[in-house]
């Protein structure tokens, strides 16, 4: 389980030769592309993911109870989840009675994600297990996230789950900003990095969470009403 879930959030792998010259399927397909601007490329991973049958690890660690309880307690209510791909937790949370926008640079991630109908219950564990049936608004959208005219907002909400660490970490600071300027000026920033390579007793390291600090940025603790800009980190591992 360790190397699939290596192989599933980490950087894509060279290709290895055979003896025969020819190269071996190493699972490379396994691997997010290394670019963060080629549509074609992103199309091919997720028809990957689809045609290997694993595309359901894409809601790993998805579990959005306690911010549904957090957004319902603060009367937020408008949602923009970067760098979706197929994932259900925008049509979670607008079965949990928000107005959701999903934001994906890939044509066919983004078909396939519309178009999909999960039942009541796929929806229910994505929120954990909270109230729905209320039918906010969803929207998926393709496009740049680096693209600031592409769904300005401002929103209540956004959420980045593994997307915006792919930048390669000169051109990350310029990705996080042009993204949380999306950002309302009181609101949830919701941010999920995986550290593959953790091992203990070293602390885990969320990817954001240096420019953050940077920039003066409060984080979540679980205040009951923000009064500005929060960060709420998630750090998985594995």
């Amino acid at each position: 389980m360790r190397e699939i879930l290596r192989r599933l959030f980490g950087r894509q792998a060279a290709p290895v030769p055979n003896e025969s010259g020819g190269v071996e399927d190493d699972f490379g397909w396994f691997f997010p592309p290394s670019t963060v601007v080629d549509p074609a490329a992103w199309d091919r991973y997720w028809q990957d993911q689809l045609s290997h049958g694993v595309a359901g690890f894409v809601h790993l660690f998805v579990d959005n109870g306690e911010l549904v309880d957090a957004m319902r307690a603060n009367g937020l209510r408008t949602v923009l989840c970067v760098g979706n791909g197929i994932s259900q937790e925008p049509r979670a949370l607008a079965w949990a009675g928000f107005d959701v926008t999903a934001l994906d640079i890939s044509p066919f991630a983004a078909k396939v994600a519309s178009e999909a109908t999960p039942p009541d219950d796929v929806l229910a564990s994505l929120v954990g297990g909270r109230s729905g049936g209320l039918n906010g608004h969803l929207e998926f959208v393709v496009g740049d996230l680096c693209d600031p005219g592409c769904c300005p907002g401002p929103y209540d909400v956004v959420i980045d789950r593994k997307t915006l660490q792919l930048w390669p970490e000169p051109d990350r600071p310029v990705a996080i900003q042009v993204v949380v300027n999306r950002l309302a000026s009181r609101g949830i920033f919701f941010s999920q990095s995986h550290d593959g390579g953790w091992k203990p007793p070293a602390p885990r390291k969320h990817a954001l969470e240096p420019w953050l600090v940077g920039e003066g940025w409060e984080f979540w603790r679980g205040k009951v009403s923000p009064t500005g800009r929060v960060a709420w980190l998630l750090t998985t591992t594995g």
